[in-house]
């Protein structure tokens, strides 16, 4: 049986296409993380940089390399951008004065907030709703999900670099 026909069939029959849903999730989350970061004025890479740095304020642009696989001038220029525009902080590290600790800035959180509320509202409503059997289940998919994605992604890596091919990162 072809696999779309598989699909109409689950549809037809009100079961979930796994598949569908997937793809459909894994879309409207990088339109909104896009629509986010146009919002500020960024590209997704920039989004995504200054996320790792609101996770963990006082990294350095060292960590950010190695944390995203990026090159040393690819961060320094991001980090550039992102202070020129406010988003970040920039200071000396007191023990390594050749190192800048950078964290987000009190405005950018703010507004950061602001966006994110009405979605985290939702998001509790829809969870409020869930018994503790329905939260389990939907926490051991997303769970399992996070970590095939790491794998997977891994994997990708991986065969590109050893094919001689470049992986994606800059």
């Amino acid at each position: 049986m072809d696999r779309g026909r598989v699909v109409r069939t689950a549809q037809e029959n009100g079961e979930p296409d796994g598949r569908a849903m997937g793809q459909e999730l894994s879309l409207r989350v990088i339109l909104f993380h896009e629509a986010v970061a146009a919002h500020f004025g960024l590209n997704a890479t920039e989004h995504k940089v200054l996320s790792l740095i609101a996770a963990e304020p006082g990294v350095s642009p060292g960590q950010l390399v190695d944390r995203t696989g990026l090159s040393n001038a690819a961060i320094t220029k991001i980090v550039h951008r992102l202070a020129a525009l406010g988003h970040v902080d920039r200071r000396k590290d007191g023990s390594d004065g050749r190192r800048y600790a950078l964290s987000v800035t009190a405005e950018h959180r703010r507004e950061l907030a602001r966006l994110f509320a009405p979605m985290a509202e939702a998001m509790n409503g829809l969870v409020d709703g869930m018994d503790d059997a329905e939260r389990a289940t939907v926490t051991r998919w997303l769970s399992g999900t996070v970590e095939i994605l790491r794998r997977s992604t891994a994997e990708l890596t991986r065969a590109q670099e050893s094919a001689g091919r470049p992986s994606g990162r800059q």
